[in-house]
């Protein structure tokens, strides 16, 4: 089965051709990324999804395991994700930014993708 998404450019916004069209994608990598950005009760209709973020990372002293482990498990639950073979996740408090790096397999590859997460704009 494969999954369907519209198709997000560099700014995410969506991508439209020249003519206007919006663009399909099956993209994995777009998939695990769109997830591992997607905080916790973001979405009212879905609010028991995304990353625990406030909960479990973002806070003072956390437990890098369990943090490991919830990002692993968020990003095994993308369709086609068969293994997530490494994560890392980097707090720096001074710029209020985390940086969360992961390699994970499907059946036909390996990917390795890597998403900076603000919880505070520094603007």
């Amino acid at each position: 089965m494969c999954m369907i998404d519209l198709k997000l450019d560099a700014n995410w916004d969506l991508e439209l051709s020249a003519a206007g069209d919006i663009s399909k994608t099956d993209s994995i990598v777009q998939a695990v990324r769109i997830r591992l950005l997607w905080f916790f009760k973001e979405w009212r209709l879905g609010p028991g999804h995304g990353v625990p973020y406030f909960e479990e990372i973002l806070v003072k002293n956390p437990n890098e395991a369990k943090a490991r482990h919830l990002i692993r498990e968020i990003v095994m639950s993308v369709e086609r994700v068969t293994n997530v073979l490494g994560v890392g996740i980097a707090v720096d408090k001074k710029t209020r930014q985390a940086t969360i790096a992961v390699s994970f397999a499907t059946d036909e590859d390996t990917y390795k993708e890597e998403v900076k997460v603000k919880w505070h704009s520094t603007d």
